[in-house]
């Protein structure tokens, strides 16, 4: 099985130099490169790195000499007037760990670049072996050294690297990836699920989970759902289902959720289930709430007053509150989307508490001072950058600087509060509107059960 992928090398060198650099990655660097290297050198050093290419062993040019590679390229920029732009293509070629050789690895590396790009480009194949999965890396010219075209980075371009490469390792007998799996979570959601905090996939996985858990047949789970707040899309023709939750316009496919939300499995787990489902969805539905006659924090918090109340009732609903730690599945459907911000309300929460800001007026007055305070202090800075430019002494050169750097933090401080403010003066109203809808439902809920508020 062979992974590949492809990617455009400019002329920034930050992004190359800080992967040659890795340390996880190149144990023995020797030599740091020069700031101002070129990304192409980079890239090229980095694909034939002697201690992962077992002493240049496996690394081959085509069309090219290893050695003299970035010279030969430049040279074919030159001649055709094209320096400037996409420098290179960098992609590679992964395979599964224990299933080839060293020496396989790199013929099939050489086979399929000769195939790509060997008649109209210069091309260096160099297989790594510094990991358990052997995999070949492929750095080519941007400009053909026929015709001086530049290569078109495309869509069907990376089809075709991905196609020749599955025909070439199906000729060497090696497996492939049958069912490419498209476009996975992105790194931020990952990290998020991976620490245990809410997002829209998790709470999709809730939602479905209890809507599976409380049905007998497919419209019943489809009914559970749009109570949640959920438009389903579960036609038995379609070969995927999706769910689009509260709030977002775009749809999620079930079987994105995992193994458990495919389609069939569905299916599975709703027929499978024992008929004592609807008994506890009927005692759901007319469950009533204990109530006790005691102080609660709630009721402390309803005694403030303005902003500070509303934000303090709001990380209340969302359960963000120390020692009251709330369930996402028991959330109003409105808030279910706002636990990704727990962090940043709570935050501003306490900025409003630290500045003693009850209302709109008192967040007004309160940019209005900071802007000006950061005016004052943008203007201090700027004078002694101007004094570090002339021809002063050193000592007073560092004093400066000094000066500097705390003007700077200072900056940091006021214009992250600034952001703050902002952030509030945008969210309150959409936060007083979903309180107001939760209170309003709440009564309603009690109204039609005859239970009493406190």
């Amino acid at each position: 099985m062979a992974v590949t992928r492809i990617w455009r090398i400019r002329g920034n060198a930050s992004a190359p130099l800080a992967y040659v650099e890795d340390t996880e990655k190149t144990k023995n660097r020797g030599t740091e490169p020069a700031a101002d290297d070129k990304a192409l050198s980079d890239v090229i050093d980095y694909a034939s790195n002697r201690e992962k290419t077992d002493l240049q062993f496996y690394t081959t040019g085509i069309n090219c000499n290893v050695t003299a590679a970035k010279d030969q390229f430049d040279t074919v920029k030159m001649r055709f007037g094209k320096e400037g732009g996409i420098v290179a293509g960098h992609c590679y070629q992964s395979f599964r760990e224990g299933e080839v050789s060293a020496a396989e690895a790199h013929e099939i590396g050489v086979e399929l670049a000769r195939e790509l790009w060997g008649d109209r480009f210069q091309v260096i194949v160099a297989t790594h072996l510094n990991t358990k999965h052997f995999h070949n890396h492929f750095v080519f010219n941007s400009v053909s050294f026929c015709d001086g075209n530049r290569f078109h980075f495309c869509n069907e371009a990376y089809r075709n690297l991905r196609e020749t490469s599955d025909r070439i390792c199906k000729e060497h007998g090696l497996s492939i990836i049958e069912k490419p799996e498209g476009k996975r979570l992105s790194m931020n959601i990952y990290k998020m699920e991976q620490a245990g905090m809410p997002t829209r996939y998790n709470i999709a996985r809730q939602a479905v989970d209890e809507a599976v858990s409380l049905s007998l047949n497919m419209e019943e789970f489809a009914g559970e759902l749009k109570k949640r707040g959920y438009v389903c899309k579960l036609d038995p023709k379609h070969k995927y289902w999706s769910i689009v939750p509260p709030g977002w316009n775009k749809s999620i496919r079930t079987y994105r959720l995992g193994e458990e939300y495919t389609k069939d499995r569905i299916m599975e787990r709703v027929y499978g289930n024992d008929p004592s489902v609807r008994t506890e969805r009927i005692r759901q539905a007319y469950r009533t709430p204990n109530n006790y006659n005691l102080k609660r924090r709630i009721d402390k918090i309803m005694g403030r007053t303005g902003l500070e109340k509303l934000y303090l009732r709001y990380c209340y609903e969302l359960g963000y509150l120390p020692k009251y730690t709330q369930r996402p599945t028991r959330l109003h459907i409105v808030l279910k989307e706002d636990l990704l911000k727990c962090d940043l309300y709570s935050e501003e929460a306490k900025f409003l508490v630290r500045h003693k800001i009850e209302t709109d007026a008192d967040l007004g007055s309160f940019v209005a001072g900071t802007k000006g305070t950061v005016e004052k202090l943008t203007g201090e800075r700027e004078e002694l950058r101007k004094m570090v430019k002339r021809n002063i002494s050193e000592p007073d050169r560092g004093a400066a600087k000094e000066k500097m750097k705390e003007l700077t933090e200072q900056l940091k401080g006021y214009r992250r509060d600034l952001r703050l403010a902002g952030d509030i003066g945008e969210r309150s109203k959409v936060m007083e509107k979903n309180i107001e809808t939760v209170d309003r439902e709440r009564t309603e809920v009690r109204e039609r059960k005859g239970v009493k508020s406190i």
